[in-house]
């Protein structure tokens, strides 16, 4: 990688975690109020949001429904079904967080575990940018 340019870095994972064969991806809420001294709040709540079709790897390419989790492309699709009750976090094609975790410690998942490699890469993200802000 050139370490003289900007560039964005990202691999596609060919065998990703599927909740009900769908994939999903987590949003987490980070605040930094201070960056000497680090100061820095992660909400305890987010999102879990969810591809509107089942993944499939032969059709990835073909079928963006499956593929992508982007809540503006979703909900364009026939299968997307919208969450009608804040109170019932997971139903539908975006669930809270803390419904995403209680269904991860169901499958086995070591929450705690995720929870500190979340944290880890919140730090190394903000490090990474330190020397610029």
């Amino acid at each position: 990688m050139p370490i003289d340019e900007q560039c964005v870095v990202s691999k596609y994972v060919h065998n990703p975690l599927l909740i009900n064969n769908l994939k999903f991806d987590i949003r987490v809420y980070v605040l930094v109020t201070s960056m000497d001294p680090w100061r820095i709040y992660v909400y305890q709540e987010g999102l879990a949001r969810f591809a509107s079709e089942e993944y499939n790897l032969a059709n990835i390419k073909s079928n963006k429904f499956a593929h992508l989790t982007n809540y503006s492309i979703n909900k364009k699709s026939e299968k997307f079904v919208q969450n009608s009750n804040a109170d019932s976090g997971d139903e539908g094609h975006k669930w809270s967080l803390s419904a995403l975790t209680k269904h991860l410690d169901q499958m086995g998942v070591d929450c705690d575990l995720l929870w500190t490699r979340i944290y880890d890469l919140i730090l190394k993200s903000l490090m990474s940018i330190d020397g610029h802000v």
